[in-house]
């Protein structure tokens, strides 16, 4: 699904249908915290270099540059797209597990208080029904 997608949107972006492409998720962090991100998914954003890293080293590719970033490249949008919906389903269903436990707690802490209420109410009608009997035996004594 997301191969599919990024294949589109790259197939898009070199016609140049888009001048960017953004995607907007939830990036897991914690189980308490997600935060919502944007990343730019095209063009893809140079590395940030080290004002002290000096003079840039000078390698040698075998295959070639070209080939090798006509390979790579597509792999990298292909990956970080793919990053991005694992974040997203994760933040989903942690949100989700966390709904549930608060929901059970909270039914939990329902469930006493009606029991508390019906063993009070249950307490007060027997307490009227032998007060009723001891009133009754007493008047006939």
């Amino acid at each position: 699904m997301w191969r599919a997608l990024a294949k589109r949107l790259m197939a898009d972006f070199s016609s140049g249908k888009f001048d960017a492409v953004h995607v907007a998720y939830m990036r897991f962090v914690t189980t308490s915290k997600q935060v919502p991100e944007v990343m730019q998914l095209l063009p893809l954003a140079a590395p940030v270099v080290s004002k002290t890293a000096g003079n840039a080293a000078n390698y040698e590719f075998s295959p070639s540059g070209p080939e090798l970033l006509a390979d790579l490249l597509p792999k990298s949008v292909v990956v970080s797209l793919f990053q991005a919906f694992n974040d997203a389903a994760v933040s989903e269903h942690v949100m989700r597990m966390v709904s549930m436990k608060a929901a059970t707690d909270n039914a939990g802490g329902l469930g006493r208080t009606i029991r508390r209420n019906f063993n009070r109410a249950r307490q007060a009608r027997i307490t009227t029904e032998l007060t009723e009997i001891v009133s009754g035996a007493a008047a006939l004594a």
